[in-house]
């Protein structure tokens, strides 16, 4: 690319094998891009790292790239953890590429089903100075739901395309790796980590800023750093829900008591054209 770009999206893509149905997977990802080339502001590019090439082509410009992963992912004896371990190799692969071939100025990790703000990439180039941003900000997205949308304001609590970090930090390290990447805490940290979702936590190992899938914690691992971690003043990412082939699934079925159903009810909007614009919403 002829100048640095403002920000690198590194999305994880799963094999084939652990995918319910592949055409799906393939679909939703094509969608992501879609809504990433839909940005108002085109300085930005994008890596997808993945097991298998989906079934179209990812490269659409030189913007767009997609990498191998040809060593396997690290194994943990917790069944659970090995999606996030395998999320998070490919997380690390797509940051080298990016960091080799486009240097940019911020990167974030985005599911390869979400989809993010035409607005997000122009908005970085023109104000964005800060160390990195939290996406607290955001919407809930019935899979196919064609009318309604569910807005956020602790996004970042529910899906972990909510940060944004500066590129000289993406390698800083710090205690970052909990139980969600499978280490082993003892009883009265584990204890910690369940009643504080938001704090560091004792007996953590250390990662880079990058390599952990803590979301929740991301203002407290930039503190660690000695940095603040604002909050990106708009709604940039639509978070899919109840994707049968995401770990978000399960939720769908899942007891929610009636006080959260009145309070989903409060934030639900319809579906715009501009909010089907914005982010480039599938209508089917």
């Amino acid at each position: 690319m002829k100048s640095k770009p403002t920000v690198a999206f590194l999305i994880p893509f799963a094999s084939r094998s652990a995918k319910k149905n592949w055409e799906v997977a393939c679909a939703h990802l094509r969608q992501t891009l879609a809504s990433i080339r839909n940005s108002a502001d085109g300085n930005f590019c994008v890596v997808v790292a993945g097991n298998e090439k989906p079934n179209f082509s990812v490269e659409m410009d030189e913007r767009f790239r997609f990498v191998s992963l040809t060593q396997s992912a690290p194994v943990s004896p917790l069944i659970h953890v090995n999606s996030v371990l395998d999320k998070l190799a490919k997380i690390n692969l797509a940051w080298e590429y990016a960091k080799a071939d486009y240097n940019p100025r911020y990167v974030m990790k985005l599911d390869a089903d979400d989809l993010i703000s035409s607005q997000l990439v122009d908005w970085l180039t023109r104000k964005g100075d800060a160390a990195g941003y939290l996406i607290s900000h955001g919407w809930y997205w019935n899979d196919g739901a064609r009318f309604f949308i569910e807005r956020s304001e602790t996004f970042d609590r529910i899906c972990g395309s909510c940060l944004l970090i500066r590129s000289d930090l993406v390698e800083c390290t710090g205690p970052f790796r909990t139980q969600t990447e499978g280490v082993l805490l003892s009883q009265e940290n584990e204890r910690f980590a369940k009643s504080d979702h938001y704090s560091l936590v004792p007996g953590s190992e250390f990662s880079t800023l990058l390599a952990n899938d803590s979301h929740q914690r991301y203002a407290a691992q930039f503190c660690y750093l000695g940095h603040k971690l604002p909050v990106l003043p708009f709604p940039a990412v639509v978070y899919r829900m109840a994707n049968v082939d995401s770990m978000s699934w399960h939720k769908k079925n899942a007891p929610i008591s009636l006080r959260y159903r009145l309070g989903s009810l409060r934030r639900h909007r319809l579906i715009t054209p501009n909010i089907r614009q914005e982010f480039c919403l599938p209508d089917k």
